[in-house]
């Protein structure tokens, strides 16, 4: 019976034996290190198991919102001014020393009183006219004594059978002196013609303007 007591002794020992180790063994193990592929400065840091990781909320990346584009307004029209035309003074029309027929009267006293383009004017529709005496009347004492008549009017106009005057105005009066500016193309029988550029004195005598000296 002793033996039989020590048997269940031991046995009673073993049972509690295993008991006590499929205690210890049913039991959690402690947390063991779990290691987490992210690396901090090239080493692996060590999470612990069951452990909470924080939970990151992303903040939402706004949208971006397109700038609003300025719409512009209606371009306006650009509305030209219009550009003043300059007025263009016109030109007087050429004065035409028209040839008188041969054998007409001399110019009268009225041709040429009071006015000294009127005197240059008979002039030289008398020379053009071939009225040599007509306008050789119209030059004063001073004036036949320095251009002696045959060369400087009779020959000197005989082949001409025009002219037009550019210009004919008094550049200057003064008292019983004046200037008239003559310019005029002067046309020939052979049909070719020349530009005379230059003026007249004058002289009042008697009540009326004679040619006393040309400058050409």
């Amino acid at each position: 019976m002793p033996n039989h007591r020590i048997v269940w002794g031991l046995t009673a020992l073993a049972l509690v034996a295993i008991a006590l180790y499929a205690a210890t063994q049913g039991s959690v193990p402690a947390a063991q290190p779990m290691r987490t592929p992210e690396a901090v400065g090239g080493a692996l840091i060590a999470t612990p198991e069951g452990a909470v990781l924080p939970e990151v909320t992303v903040a939402p990346t706004a949208t971006p919102t397109a700038a609003a584009t300025a719409t512009p307004g209606a371009t306006p029209v650009a509305t030209a001014v219009p550009t003043a035309v300059p007025t263009v003074a016109p030109t007087p029309p050429p004065v035409v020393a028209v040839p008188a027929p041969a054998g007409s009267p001399a110019p009268t006293t009225s041709e040429t009183t009071g006015d000294p383009v009127e005197a240059v004017l008979a002039f030289y529709r008398a020379a053009a006219g071939e009225d040599f005496d007509a306008a050789y009347a119209l030059w004063d004492e001073r004036m036949r004594a320095a251009y002696p008549r045959e060369p400087n009017l009779d020959s000197r106009f005989d082949e001409t059978v025009g002219i037009t005057f550019s210009q004919l105005s008094v550049a200057e009066l003064s008292g019983e002196s004046a200037t008239v500016q003559a310019n005029f193309t002067e046309t020939y029988e052979s049909g070719g013609s020349r530009e005379f550029i230059g003026y007249w004195r004058l002289v009042l005598v008697d009540g009326r303007w004679l040619l006393a000296e040309p400058h050409y």
